[in-house]
């Protein structure tokens, strides 16, 4: 058995494929590539926002941004 490696985001899969966190994404369009090949689905609406809620700056770069 792998032991995890402390927070680091990356882990080793059983194919030896380093599978990356999608949460820790630096764009949404890093985030939604990322969830699509862990999860083999496009993320739902609430996957999405709970993504923009962590990245607030991605949300603004996107034009969005919400209540001022």
């Amino acid at each position: 058995m792998i032991k995890p490696r402390g927070n680091d985001p990356a882990q080793r899969t059983l194919l030896n494929f380093d599978v990356v966190d999608p949460f820790r994404a630096a764009t949404i369009e890093g985030f939604k590539d990322q969830f699509k090949r862990l999860n083999g689905r496009n993320p739902s609406a609430v996957e999405l926002s709970t993504y923009y809620r962590q990245h607030p700056h991605e949300l603004a770069r996107r034009g969005g941004g919400g209540k001022r």
